[in-house]
C-alpha cells in the first residue's frame, strides 16, 4: 500500500527532529556505562572525593610530544574526572614547537604532567588514577601522611637504595602522598604529632634508654606503629625493645621458618615464604598474588585483654621453625625445640589509648620491603596497604584492586595440549581435507543433463 505524500514528509519530519533532538541532548547531558571487568574506566569513589575537594582552579599542564595514543591516554584519564570536577582544566604542551615555554616551566626531559592549585604545585611523569589522586589529596592539604623510620640501629633505610634497604619503597610512597623519612631519636628524643606512623625496621643494635623512652611515650599517646623483627626479641644483649614485646604479647619464636611448599616454588631458597593465601584483613583483603618473605621470623601470640590482636600472616600446616643447620636435607625434628606449623609471621593490634584508636603490626620480616624483593608478587601491594591503614587512611585501601578477570589466562597442561593438539594438528589437517574436497569436486565430470 503506497504511502501518501503527506505521511512521507510527516515520517521524514519526524525522523529529522529525533536527531536534531539527541544531537541536542548529547551537547548537554553525558551518561557513561562502564560495562569492563572490575569497573576499570571508573573513578573509584577516593578520586571523586579528592577531585570535589580541590579548592578554585586546578590546572594540569601535560608536557609531552605529539604523539597521539599518549595523549588520548592522559586527556582521557582527565576527563574522568573533570565528569565531577569541572575545575579541573587540562593543556598539552609540546616541547618540540614550545621549548622556551618548556625551559620556563623546568619540564622534565621525558615530559610530566605539572598539577597547579593556588601557589602548589606537584609533578608527575608516572600517570595513573593512583597517582593523580595522591597529587589532589596534597593539593586540597588532606591525605599527607609522614612514616618515621627510626634510624641509629642499622636498621632498614628509607633513603638508601641498596638491595636491603627500602629506598625504592619511599620513592614509590611519595606518588601516592605518602612520605617516608629517616628520624633520630637521639637528635629528636620526641616524636612530634605531625608524625603519623613509626616504624622500626629490624635493628640490630642496642637503643639507649632514652630512646626506649621516647617510644613508650609515643605508644603511650596512642602512636600507630610498624614493627619488622627478624631476631628474638628476648635474645641476649639484644635491642631493649623485648619490653614492647612483652607489652603486646608477643614472644619470638628461636630459629627461621622452613615451609615446604615455598620450596616447591622458590628452589635453592630454603628460608623463604610464599604466601598465597591470607586471613581476612584491611591490608590483605585485596591482594591477588603471592607475598615474600625471605627469612621470616615467627611468633607465639599470647592475646591480652583491652587490645584485639588479629593474626595477620601465617603459613600453611607444612612448617616449622629451624634451628639446625640449613645443610643437606633438612627436617622438622619434634624432639627439639622446634616448632610446627601453622606459623604465624605477622600480627595486627589494635587498641583505646588516650581515647585514639592505636593501631600496631609486627611482622616477622623485613626483606619483604627491600630493593632487592619489593618487585615479587605483592608485596609493594602489601607495604601500601600497611602504610595507609596504620595512618588511618583507610579510605585509600581502594586503591588496592584486584586485576581485571580477563587481564591474565591462566591453562592447566591438559589444556595446552588440547589446544595445541587442536591448532597444530587438527586445524590444519581440516584445512587439507577442505582443499582436497574442494580440488576432487572441481576435476569430477560434471553431470549433463538431456
Amino acid at each position: 500500500m503506497q504511502r501518501s505524500i503527506k505521511q512521507h514528509v510527516l515520517l521524514g519530519g519526524l525522523v529529522t527532529g529525533i536527531v536534531f533532538a539527541l544531537g541536542w541532548f548529547s551537547e548537554r547531558y553525558v551518561h557513561r556505562i562502564d560495562v569492563t571487568a572490575n569497573q576499570r574506566n571508573t573513578l573509584t569513589s577516593t578520586s571523586v572525593a579528592s577531585a570535589k575537594a580541590l579548592p578554585g582552579i586546578t590546572e594540569i599542564i601535560a608536557v609531552m610530544g605529539p604523539n597521539a595514543n599518549a595523549r588520548n591516554s592522559v586527556n582521557s584519564l582527565v576527563e574522568r574526572y573533570q565528569a565531577h570536577a569541572p575545575n579541573i582544566d587540562l593543556r598539552f604542551l609540546n616541547p618540540d614547537t614550545h621549548p622556551a615555554e618548556v625551559r620556563a616551566l623546568e619540564a622534565a626531559p621525558g615530559g610530566e604532567l605539572i598539577i597547579r592549585n593556588g601557589t602548589n604545585e606537584r609533578r608527575l611523569q608516572a600517570v595513573s588514577e593512583r597517582a593523580l589522586t595522591g597529587v589532589f589529596r596534597q593539593l586540597a592539604s588532606e591525605g599527607n601522611q609522614t612514616v618515621a623510620f627510626i634510624t641509629g640501629h642499622e636498621e632498614r633505610s628509607p633513603l638508601l637504595t641498596t638491595n636491603s634497604d627500602w629506598g625504592e619503597v619511599t620513592q614509590a610512597m611519595a606518588r601516592i602522598g605518602v612520605n617516608l623519612i629517616d628520624y633520630s631519636l637521639v637528635t629528636n628524643p620526641a616524636i612530634t604529632d605531625d608524625i603519623d606512623l613509626v616504624v622500626i625496621a629490624d635493628p640490630k643494635r642496642t637503643f639507649f634508654p632514652g630512646e626506649i623512652a621516647s617510644i613508650n611515650d609515643w605508644l603511650q599517646r596512642g602512636g600507630n606503629l610498624l614493627w619488622l623483627q627478624e631476631d628474638d626479641t628476648h635474645a641476649l644483649p639484644g635491642t631493649g625493645l623485648q619490653r614492647f614485646a612483652d607489652e603486646l604479647g608477643l614472644r619470638s619464636l628461636p630459629g627461621r621458618v622452613i615451609d615446604t611448599a615455598s620450596q616447591q616454588l622458590v628452589q635453592g631458597s630454603p628460608t623463604f615464604v610464599v604466601l598465597d593465601s591470607f586471613i581476612p584483613h584491611p591490608t590483605t583483603r585485596q591482594l591477588t598474588s603471592p607475598v615474600l618473605l625471605p627469612e621470616a621470623q615467627a611468633f607465639a601470640v599470647t592475646p591480652l585483654a583491652g587490645q584485639e590482636t588479629a593474626v595477620l600472616l601465617q603459613t600453611p600446616a607444612a612448617s616449622w621453625t629451624e634451628i639446625g643447620a640449613l645443610e643437606g636435607e633438612v627436617s622438622f625434628n619434634e624432639n627439639s625445640a622446634e616448632v610446627a606449623g601453622p606459623l604465624i609471621l605477622g600480627v595486627s593490634i589494635e587498641r583505646n589509648i588516650n581515647n585514639r584508636n592505636q593501631r600496631i603490626i609486627v611482622i616477622g620480616d623485613a626483606d619483604f620491603g627491600a630493593s632487592a624483593y619489593l618487585g615479587n608478587g605483592s608485596n609493594l601491594a602489601f607495604i601500601e596497604s600497611l602504610f595507609l591503614w596504620l595512618s588511618g587512611n583507610a579510605a585509600a585501601l581502594e586503591f588496592v584492586t584486584s586485576p581485571a578477570v580477563d587481564a591474565e589466562l591462566s591453562l592447566d597442561n591438559n589444556q595446552i595440549i588440547s589446544l595445541s593438539a587442536g591448532y597444530l594438528v587438527v586445524l590444519p589437517l581440516s584445512l587439507i581435507m577442505v582443499a582436497g574436497f574442494t580440488l576432487w569436486r572441481r576435476r569430477s565430470p560434471k553431470e549433463t543433463t538431456g
